[in-house]
């Protein structure tokens, strides 16, 4: 519990940013309370001088109209009702005529005269002076009369220290909330972050012992955690996705590469135990060269489909014509179609740009078009088409052969998956595969559909906006 405790409030991020606006916070309050401490005392020393003045003006006119007497009368009316408040009349000679201050040097201006200059307590409104002298001072105004004589008058400043008391126990208590509130707040700020980020470290540590399918958990804030929690997930649903894959090529070695490498051990067998001539030897061994270049050319297809898939190829892409490229594969397989009795028309748009990687996408269309060319029967007609569309261009791979049926479109893009009419002839399931790649790396939607008669492919390129274009894909032409 300390551990975890001393976690919290030493190690968190969310705790220490707390503290930190607990701090400023704190630096901003103890400047403002000083600007008030300072602003509050002179205004109440401004006050407290006016009241000064304001009394000793009175005094001094009642002086000039009913002389000395008349003023020693008000003075001793004054000293009953006015708490906190001193006086002194002097004569012209030095003697004190009234009030209740006494043994001062009679000197002109302000000054600060304290509590125990007051010489008689008699007053209820002066025992708080006496009573504590130490803590009570009187500010006073002294000024001289026409005549020589002189007045002064003085105002207990207690009250302006209490009043910055009150102020300073007022920052004391607010002080002492804030310092509660941010460690609170610390605590509990604290305490979601770690719970979050405790999250993501148990998701993560699944995901190392192997369960790939648990996920960080979002709660829909949108705030930087959540946006973290989503893109780990996503980078997850792509390992998951790369891990099947792995996993599924294991198994598609293990089940479609058995029987060649089953096919070219027997032969080698037989050859060993039934040959008995130098023609028969060779034979064997150039049929074997074949079975073993088959292998190879499988086992490349598959390194250069998991390469693709790495997404290294993106460093290759560039601006490129891709009207010329469409060209180019209707020009390279319109003789390969006549030649097997096959027509291969084009229709494509000129000036049509993207961003990509040009064998990349060679190797795509040629692929298509190739699948279309080698499961047609004589006497089918090829369509290619591209056109240039504001969202991007559509490229077109239609022929009016058999097709594929509509349950096994999907199936057709998965490595050596190839159709029951397939089999008898060469490939080993692993074009369409290469050709789903590839639009993965490019952002290029397949969609499939029926060209009736026949299968009708679309490629939905991403134009200029290049590979980061999310890819939807439907189907394809007909199995390798």
């Amino acid at each position: 519990m300390f551990a975890r405790l001393t976690r919290i409030l030493v190690r968190t991020i969310g705790f220490r940013l707390a503290a930190l606006y607990a701090t400023l916070f704190a630096l901003s309050a103890l400047v403002l309370f000083g600007v008030i401490y300072w602003i509050t005392g002179d205004a109440l020393r401004r006050q407290l001088r006016t009241t000064v003045q304001t009394e000793v003006a009175a005094l001094a006119a009642d002086y000039q109209n009913g002389g000395a007497a008349q003023v020693a009368a008000m003075i001793d009316r004054r000293i009953v009702g006015r708490r906190g408040t001193a006086f002194l009349l002097l004569d012209p000679s030095g003697r004190k005529v009234a009030g209740n201050l006494g043994g001062l040097v009679a000197r002109a201006g302000w000054q600060t005269v304290p509590a125990s200059a007051v010489a008689d307590a008699s007053e209820d409104v002066l025992k708080e002076l006496l009573e504590e002298p130490d803590a009570h001072a009187l500010l006073a105004l002294g000024v001289d009369l026409p005549d020589g004589s002189f007045l002064l008058v003085g105002k207990d400043e207690h009250p302006i220290g209490e009043a910055q008391e009150a102020v300073i126990r007022s920052f004391g208590w607010t002080a002492l909330v804030i310092v509660l509130l941010a460690i609170a707040g610390g605590l509990f700020l604290s305490r979601e972050f770690l719970l979050r980020i405790d999250a993501i470290n148990a998701t993560t540590r699944a995901i190392i012992d192997g369960r790939l399918a648990d996920r960080v958990p979002t709660r829909g804030t949108g705030d930087e955690l959540d946006l973290l929690a989503r893109n780990l997930n996503e980078m997850l649903d792509r390992v998951q996705m790369l891990m099947d894959s792995l996993r599924q090529v294991s198994n598609d070695i293990a089940h479609d590469l058995r029987t060649p490498l089953g096919r070219l051990r027997q032969r080698l067998e037989t050859t060993r135990s039934k040959a008995r001539t130098v023609d028969a030897y060779k034979a064997a061994i150039d049929q074997a060269i074949v079975d073993v270049d088959g292998i190879l050319g499988t086992f490349a297809a598959l390194l250069r489909i998991a390469q693709i898939e790495s997404g290294t190829r993106k460093q290759a892409f560039a601006d490129l014509d891709l009207s010329d490229l469409f060209s180019k594969i209707a020009t390279a397989y319109g003789a390969v179609a006549e030649d097997r009795g096959q027509v291969l028309k084009a229709a494509i748009d000129r000036d049509v740009h993207l961003r990509g990687d040009r064998e990349l996408l060679l190797q795509m269309l040629a692929n298509l078009v190739e699948n279309a060319i080698r499961h047609t029967e004589a006497g089918t007609t090829i369509q290619l088409a591209l056109c240039s569309r504001p969202e991007g261009p559509i490229g077109v791979v239609r022929d009016d052969g058999p097709g594929i049926p509509e349950a096994e479109r999907e199936a057709v893009f998965r490595r050596f998956f190839r159709l029951d009419r397939a089999r008898t002839t060469d490939g080993s399931g692993l074009g369409l595969a290469l050709v789903a790649a590839i639009a993965e790396l490019h952002g290029i939607g397949i969609m499939l559909g029926d060209g009736a008669p026949g299968l009708k492919v679309t490629l939905a390129f991403a134009g200029k906006t290049g590979p980061d274009h999310d890819r939807s894909r439907g189907g394809s032409t007909a199995g390798a």
